[in-house]
């Protein structure tokens, strides 16, 4: 059975796709902070998987210069986040990990070149400190390597300091992708 491309139509689930959905026509920067503004709207017909994260985390930096595109990502842990041991849940760090290392494909992506950010095939996490309640962390993400089928995206999550700087590694990932792009006619 072949299988079907991703959804174009302009809905999801069967509804139209929210209004200021994220653009494609702004490239870079611009949109990946369409997509972090796009969790923050408080209506439940738009909540997704993704609500309780997007509000919490910021765009620090991007950089799409090779050989390594790179975006850095701020987040604040908050209750919802979290486990019955009041660290961030494995899940969220995932999901995390999931989001930001895809940001980066964001800043070369293009009509017919990963236009659609391609989905996950492996996301290797590895959990090295807890990450408690009401901690601020770093996200780095960038592409270790793109090619027109396959990515591999890395990512690692930094607690911030109370200076500022930038702490312990908490937590790393690599993130191989397939692209989802329809073939060009």
């Amino acid at each position: 059975m072949a299988s079907k491309g991703p959804d174009v139509s302009g809905k999801r689930n069967g509804k139209p796709t929210k209004p200021g959905s994220p653009s494609y026509d702004k490239p870079g920067p611009e949109l990946i902070q369409q997509w972090l503004d796009r969790g923050k709207d408080p209506d439940p017909e738009y909540q997704n998987w993704m609500s309780s994260i997007l509000p919490h985390l910021t765009l620090e930096s991007h950089s799409a210069d090779g050989p390594h595109p790179a975006v850095t990502l701020r987040f604040a842990v908050k209750p919802e986040h979290c486990n019955d041991l009041n660290n961030m849940h494995g899940g969220c760090t995932a999901t995390l990990f999931d989001f930001a290392t895809t940001m980066p494909i964001m800043l070369i992506s293009k009509p017919g070149f990963w236009e659609y950010l391609g989905v996950s095939r492996t996301l290797n996490t590895t959990y090295l400190r807890p990450i408690p309640c009401g901690t601020s962390i770093i996200v780095e993400a960038d592409i270790l390597q793109i090619g027109k089928r396959m990515t591999t995206t890395r990512g690692s999550m930094h607690a911030i300091n109370e200076d500022g700087s930038k702490g312990a590694v908490l937590a790393v990932c690599e993130h191989g992708k397939a692209c989802v792009d329809p073939p060009k006619m």
